[in-house]
């Protein structure tokens, strides 16, 4: 019998960077993330967005990260807020924190009237897989986006010029962003979309993770209509959803693909 031996340093495969950051606001340590630590100044808005925390872009004084020193703060006086959806006080169904609403607990319902093409979702989720880099390095990486769709008002400022240039067809402004956690992912890419000033209302946020409550939680936090991923909901995420009038979209990109509640806002 032959004995396995651990394979030398420096003939690893990449690995998939991981490593704690503390979330500061108003000098107040809100969280330490374990996440991969690239765009963390959208990470930072994006955390305190959707949970609730965080509402007014405008009234944000300062934003600053350093990946060396593993810190990442936002500046907005009075304008921080309790977390409104109790989402930094459980550990959810697949990593980082969650948030947990009670049966009969009321959630308010997103508005009608917005409309996409299902080809746009299928083409909006191959475009943010190939901007994918570090899951093709790596193989074990999540990658999330917001997509804007044509015809929506266009967010202004540099940054925002900037993702719309890059925008694949059919959408106003796209961003992309990867993490090793498919909930820091989905904060990231919401959160450079909330300083960029998109109009959430007429958005799709796209993600290749399963989704659970916490992640409906977040899409509804932002008022996003349009939630699809690569994977499944749980029971618990398209309980929610159903609730909160959410369109969720399972299985995109594959010949499976389902609807799991709100196809009023879905055209062929």
């Amino acid at each position: 019998m032959t004995t396995m031996e651990d394979a030398p340093a420096g003939r690893l495969p990449p690995l998939a960077r991981e490593t704690p950051v503390e979330l500061s606001a108003n000098g107040r340590r809100i969280a330490v993330l374990m996440c991969t630590p690239t765009d963390l100044e959208d990470l930072a808005a994006g955390h305190l967005f959707t949970r609730g925390m965080l509402t007014e872009r405008e009234r944000i004084l300062a934003l600053g990260a350093c990946a060396d020193l593993r810190v990442a703060s936002v500046t907005a006086p009075g304008a921080i807020g309790p977390d409104r959806l109790g989402l930094g006080t459980v550990i959810a169904s697949g990593c980082g924190s969650g948030g947990i609403l009670a049966p009969d607990a009321p959630i308010e319902r997103l508005p009608e009237g917005f409309s996409v093409p299902i080809a746009s979702l299928e083409a909006w989720a191959a475009d943010m897989f190939s901007r994918a880099a570090m899951y093709r390095e790596t193989g074990g990486m999540h990658c999330a986006a917001v997509a804007l769709a044509a015809g929506a008002p266009e967010p202004a400022g540099t940054m925002a010029a900037r993702q719309a240039a890059g925008a694949p067809a059919g959408s106003r402004w796209f961003c992309a962003r990867e993490d090793v956690g498919r909930h820091n992912a989905v904060d990231k890419a919401i959160g450079r979309a909330f300083l960029d000033g998109v109009d959430f209302s007429m958005a799709c946020l796209l993600t290749s993770g399963r989704i659970a409550a916490d992640m409906v939680l977040k899409a509804v936090a932002a008022r996003i209509p349009v939630v699809v991923t690569r994977s499944i909901p749980t029971t618990a995420a398209l309980e929610l959803a159903q609730r909160a009038g959410l369109t969720l979209v399972g299985r995109i990109g594959g010949s499976a693909r389902v609807v799991y509640c709100g196809a009023g806002r879905l055209t062929d």
